[in-house]
This record gives C-alpha cells, structure tokens and sequence, in this order.
C-alpha cells in the first residue's frame, strides 16, 4: 500500500498491474519482472515510478518474501 497501490490497484492498474490485493501481486512476481524494477535493475521499468528506490533493508525483505514462494500472510 505504501509504495504501490496509489498507481497499481484495481480503479488504477498501472501496466496492467493491481497491486491493491494479494492476487494481483502473485500475478506481478510470477512475471518474474517485480523484483528486477524495485531493484531498479538495467532493463526492467525502474519502480516506484518517478520516485527514490525503495530501500535495501525493504527491498532485501519483499525479496525474500518472494523468494519463500509469497506466501499470504
């Protein structure tokens, strides 16, 4: 919600992207593309859009999250 919904949820799916609901965010990480633009890779659509890098410590933590299979919690 912090960083992500205010351009990626339902009304406002920014890239075809709703963040708003966890559903919506299976479906970005399963792209494989997520972790790349919040890591503001070379390649990958740099996210928060117009906006500073998340970071590391969030980024290490949503990484890891992913990385355990996003589990709903």
């Amino acid at each position: 919600n912090k960083w992500c919904v205010g351009c990626h949820s339902t009304n406002n799916a920014g890239g075809g992207h709703d963040l708003s609901n966890y559903n919506g965010i299976k479906n970005s990480i399963s792209s494989g593309r997520f972790i790349g633009s919040i890591q503001h890779t070379a390649g990958y659509s740099a996210m928060p859009k117009s906006a500073s890098k998340l970071s590391d410590c969030d980024i290490n933590a949503i990484t890891k999250w992913v990385n355990a299979g996003a589990p709903n919690n």
